[in-house]
């Protein structure tokens, strides 16, 4: 990509990293520009390796692609997900945050008012037992959604559990076959404009000039580009989640694993298990000043089988971002942009969220308000799962590690706080603009740390309590028998292969 630019009305776009970032962002831009634009990624650092674990928006990233979803599971060698179970954050007890709807609005008023009614005169079940999702996935079943309104199934959503480096893979091929260039090298200089301040090369180590229009820096949270080059500064929220270090262990695979991503506090900091076809991809995020990380591979490690581990992989981290994604004709897309603990599994969702918005406002010359636009919906994207985050931490009732002291004694942002006030004291929930996660996730959240509403909707008493608790177990009912009429998820992978 040197010399002069090609007569391409979107001219020349240049990629430098790797992995989920840079592949994401060359197949996502070469379906939006319809070979319109020159794109090359120039490929650095290591390969991915582990398993990522999705939200159910992702599918329609792959639809815009064209990806055929049975076909990108057998080469990822994917498993379903409905959601994430939470355990050990209030010691003895779990809860999840399932995909899909919790019960069903009655009478125009949401259905966690009604639950939170039937509490307050102790005559109700646990809140996972009106998701649908949350009893298949306990119960290890799985069936994709039904177009059918009237079915129950139709409240479903689901994500995937993917192997990184296999992902990667479909990813790169689609985008060679969109038109996109690859090579691979690493970055020594980046050359600027002297009067504009923008980036008018990369230099290579081999000496290569790398120009380009647009200059797209998906080095991870090293940030040569948007960090390193152009100084952008970075926004530290190590005050606010104090995890800093992460190991991450595979194991042998489970047959009879659920369509479940596991999070699991501990008195060290927190485990996830994802399970692959081939493996489970495990590990543990922890603070390192806090635990060593031969305490915090003994931790990982805690619950998985003695034969059958690869060898660990430790890595560092810092919680925030840049105070701007785009600056000049560089625009950072996932690591280099922030990073957030993927407690919530938002980590996937911030790059598609990156590559989404990049495409939707393609920068053009003269091009600030654009910038600015995507500056905006980038922080407050970032920001909502911020809080998700931290409420976890918040909310957490672990008395036996430090990492949990500095959780539940850190700043709370305004906005979240706020959030926390108004359904403590009434139930409602506040959306703010570019939520990731839905009204369900931020309720299974609120009550599966043990927050209830002091009170209900008062328009939920126009229904006779008697009526609610029938309503209430005729519904609970019809969704557990709906679940265990489902085939197990052994047996859904199994026909989706055989599809």
């Amino acid at each position: 990509m040197t010399g002069p630019s090609p007569a391409l009305p979107l001219g020349r776009v240049a990629i430098f990293g790797g992995g989920v970032e840079a592949w994401m962002t060359a197949a996502g831009l070469a379906r939006a520009t319809g070979g319109q634009a020159a794109i090359r990624v120039v490929e650095t650092g290591p390969a991915p390796t582990g398993a990522l674990s999705t939200l159910p928006a992702l599918r329609s990233f792959h639809a815009l692609l064209g990806l055929d979803e049975a076909a990108l599971m057998a080469a990822a060698r994917a498993t379903y997900k409905l959601g994430s179970r939470f355990s050990g954050w209030t010691p003895g007890a779990s809860h999840c945050d399932a995909f899909g709807e919790i019960g069903a609005s009655l009478e125009g008023v949401g259905f966690h008012h009604y639950w939170n009614r039937l509490r307050l005169a102790g005559q109700v079940a646990p809140l996972d037992d009106y998701s649908l999702a949350a009893t298949a996935a306990i119960l290890g079943r799985f069936s994709p959604p039904s177009p059918d309104p009237r079915s129950p199934l139709s409240t479903l959503a689901y994500g995937l559990h993917l192997d990184a480096g296999r992902y990667v893979a479909v990813l790169r091929e689609l985008a060679l076959r969109g038109g996109v260039t690859a090579t691979r090298g690493e970055i020594r200089d980046v050359a600027r404009d002297g009067q504009t301040g923008d980036i008018e090369a990369v230099v290579l180590e081999d000496g290569e000039r790398v120009a380009a229009d647009l200059f797209v820096d998906c080095t991870g949270p090293s940030a040569r580009l948007i960090g390193q080059a152009l100084a952008e500064p970075f926004e530290d929220w190590s005050d606010l989640l104090p995890a800093d270090r992460v190991v991450r262990i595979g194991a042998e695979a489970r047959r009879d694993a659920p369509p479940l991503t596991e999070i699991e506090a501990a008195a060290d900091g927190w485990r996830w298990r994802i399970p692959l076809r081939d493996r489970l991809d495990s590990g543990l995020v922890y603070r390192g000043d806090l635990t060593g990380d031969e305490a915090a591979l003994r931790a990982a490690r805690v619950g998985l089988p003695k034969h059958g581990l690869s060898e660990p992989q430790f890595l560092s981290f810092r919680n925030g971002r840049r105070a701007r994604s785009m600056v000049r004709n560089c625009v950072a897309i996932g690591g280099a942009a922030g990073v957030v603990e993927a407690i919530d599994a938002s980590d996937i969702h911030l790059i598609q969220s990156g590559v989404t918005r990049l495409i939707a406002l393609f920068p053009r010359s003269g091009g600030g308000v654009a910038m600015d636009e995507y500056n905006r919906l980038g922080a407050e994207t970032i920001e909502r799962v911020r809080d998700l985050a931290i409420l976890h931490y918040r909310l957490a009732q672990r008395r036996d590690g430090a990492i949990w002291d500095l959780g539940r004694e850190g700043a709370m942002p305004e906005k979240l706080a706020y959030k926390l006030t108004q359904f403590e004291s009434r139930g409602r929930v506040v959306m703010y603009d570019e939520e990731t996660f839905l009204e369900p996730s931020w309720i299974a959240a609120f009550i599966g740390h043990g927050v209830t509403p002091g009170r209900h909707d008062p328009l939920a008493d126009r229904m006779p309590l008697e009526k609610v608790r029938a309503t209430l177990e005729r519904m609970r009912t019809v969704l557990r028998q709906t679940a265990e009429r489902l085939p197990t998820h052994a047996e859904a992978l199994a026909r989706m292969a055989d599809a």
